[in-house]
């Protein structure tokens, strides 16, 4: 690449509650405060992302949308219940992506062209969902996890950038970034964010952002605001195992200067940005071919 890789800052705005352990349940404030945690992380840093923004949560809480659009970072559909895809029919999936959509729309007056899928949970048996995607207007997604794990994740899936063709339209994929490993032929490491970046020590990551720069990889970063709160617990009142607060717990009190690392080696900015450098690396080589 002959400029300077821009990289990616995208968070996918969620109650851990109602989108990890109780699907029926109501959003809860706690979403809100957290969100901001992340909003004034950014301004810290003079950093702008994309929020993958559930539509539950713009129903609930409308005006936390306007402040993530009046702070100018991107806002697309993170779908609208949190429920797997891969667990829905195409006319459900149809109708979450409108719903959102339309919130999304109505109030930031910006047409929504990305997503994400909950838990990545688009898999080699739910592709039929990009057709619906392209059916409702996305022309960009991020649903595509590049390594197959015990949730999710597709094996040997392109890692970067690639273009998913249906019989409507292309939809661009742009996944989250995994490592390919050169001293095991095809063994790739997840470091794009979340949970793995809650486990990693800061030196791995630190590695991992420059590796994948020398290989011309943007890192496509995720997080939940959840993440950035190591005070969580405190304020959820609802029962939840013990085992289950351990498990999401661990890594929060490190997370925000993990993250914070990263973003100070590195120019990140919103998905959008990171597309708009690919598109111009790709004229450029056609014009040169």
């Amino acid at each position: 690449m002959s400029e300077k890789i821009i990289h990616a800052f995208s968070i996918d705005v969620e109650d851990w509650y109602q989108s990890s352990y109780d699907f029926n349940a109501p959003v809860d404030e706690v979403c809100v405060h957290n969100t901001r945690l992340v909003l004034d992380f950014l301004s810290k840093h003079n950093v702008k992302g994309t929020f993958f923004i559930q539509g539950l949560v713009a129903r609930t809480f409308p005006h936390l949308v306007k402040e993530v659009y009046a702070e100018g970072h991107e806002v697309q559909s993170h779908g609208y219940s949190h429920r797997p895809i891969n667990n829905m029919t195409p006319g459900e999936f149809k109708e979450e992506l409108e719903e959102t959509g339309k919130r999304l729309e109505d109030i930031t007056g910006e047409p929504v062209t990305g997503f994400r899928a909950p838990d990545f949970s688009i898999d080699k048996e739910s592709f039929w969902a990009f057709e619906v995607m392209y059916e409702c207007g996305i022309r960009y997604d991020s649903s595509i996890f590049p390594l197959k794990t015990s949730r999710y994740g597709i094996a040997g899936f392109t890692r970067g950038y690639s273009i998913i063709k249906t019989p409507s339209g292309e939809i661009e994929e742009l996944p989250v970034s995994v490592l390919e490993m050169t001293w095991i032929d095809g063994f790739r490491v997840p470091v794009g964010g979340g949970g793995y970046f809650r486990l990693f020590p800061s030196w791995f990551l630190n590695y991992s952002l420059r590796k994948l720069g020398s290989q011309g990889q943007p890192f496509i970063i995720y997080c939940h605001p959840y993440e950035f709160n190591p005070h969580e617990w405190q304020q959820i009142i609802k029962r939840v195992p013990g085992y289950r607060r351990l498990h999401q717990g661990l890594g929060r009190r490190s997370f925000q200067k993990k993250v914070s690392g990263l973003l100070k080696q590195e120019t990140f900015g919103p998905m959008s940005e990171v597309l708009k450098r690919i598109h111009e690396e790709l004229s450029q080589d056609k014009t040169s071919s």
